[in-house]
Formats: structure tokens, C-alpha cells, sequence
């Protein structure tokens, strides 16, 4: 564990979950992520929208996949149009930074969705820690029973 306590690691710790945050140097482009020592395939983004009912919705997805908003839309309970990407004001409110956002909601009324096919991942997942300068290493199936958090097919 790190020095440096995230809101959201409360969550892990309260749970006793096993978890690592690596400090490296910033990583930005998906180029300078690959370069990081974590095995690409277990890495994991985090995305953050929003919708009239719902101000802040993160997804987690494996890096390489794209989100399939229809399947989002329906696992939200919301119609695809409903739907929009949160912008950098609304992530800077609520204490997050692109490029860094954890796949760990600390926030009441803000879910998490997880992809399956980042629970299904073996071994750990490495994730954004709160900045482009931070990793969160866990495993996936700590992540999907932490408060707030779905398991649904989000990927296309």
C-alpha cells in the first residue's frame, strides 16, 4: 500500500482487501502505458459519464476494449441517448483525473461497472490509482464485490 491514502482506498481497506499502488513516472498516451511494467493484458480503463439521473457513472473495461453503449445503456437502466461522457469540470468536482480514475467508487449514488471480462481476468488487474503517476494492482474479483459496484457484458 501507499503512503498517500486515496478516498477510495478506504473501501479496500475496510473490505481487507489485498491491493498495490505503484508510483512511476506519469503515463499519459496508451504508448507511455504499455512502456509501465505491468503486463498490458491485465490492464484495465476506467470511464467515466454521466446521465440526467445518474451525475457520475464510471465502467470498467480491459484497455484494449470499447464500450458498447447500448449494452451500458441497458444494464444502467437508461436509454442510450441518456448517455454522455463526463467532462473534465464534472471529474475534477468529484476528485478524479483522466488518466488516473480507479475503478473504486468511494461516492454514494456513483456505480461502477465492471466489464466480465475483467472479472473473468486471472490474476491481478492493473488500474488507475487517482493519478497518471499511480497504478492500482488488484484482482478483479475484489473489484466486483466492493460497494456500488455491477458485474455486466459492457464490451463490444
Amino acid at each position: 500500500m501507499s503512503t498517500h491514502e486515496e478516498p477510495w482506498q478506504a473501501l479496500l481497506d475496510t473490505d481487507g482487501s489485498a491491493y498495490t499502488v505503484h508510483e512511476h513516472a506519469a503515463a499519459h498516451s496508451v504508448a507511455e502505458r504499455k512502456a509501465l511494467p505491468f503486463p498490458w493484458s491485465q490492464a484495465v480503463k476506467t470511464l467515466a459519464f454521466t446521465t440526467p439521473r445518474l451525475p457520475l457513472l464510471l465502467v470498467a473495461l480491459r484497455a484494449d476494449d470499447r464500450v458498447d453503449f447500448a449494452r451500458l445503456a441497458a444494464a444502467a437502466g437508461i436509454g442510450r441517448a441518456q448517455l454522455r461522457t463526463a467532462d473534465t469540470d464534472l471529474l475534477t468536482a468529484a476528485g478524479l483525473v483522466p488518466g488516473g480514475i480507479p475503478p473504486i467508487s468511494p461516492r454514494p449514488g456513483v456505480p461502477c461497472w465492471i466489464d466480465t471480462a475483467v472479472v473473468a481476468s486471472r490474476g491481478p488487474v492493473f488500474c488507475g490509482a487517482g493519478s497518471a503517476a499511480r497504478t492500482l494492482e488488484v484482482r478483479p474479483a475484489v473489484l466486483a464485490r466492493l460497494p456500488r459496484a455491477h458485474v455486466a457484458l459492457l464490451h463490444k
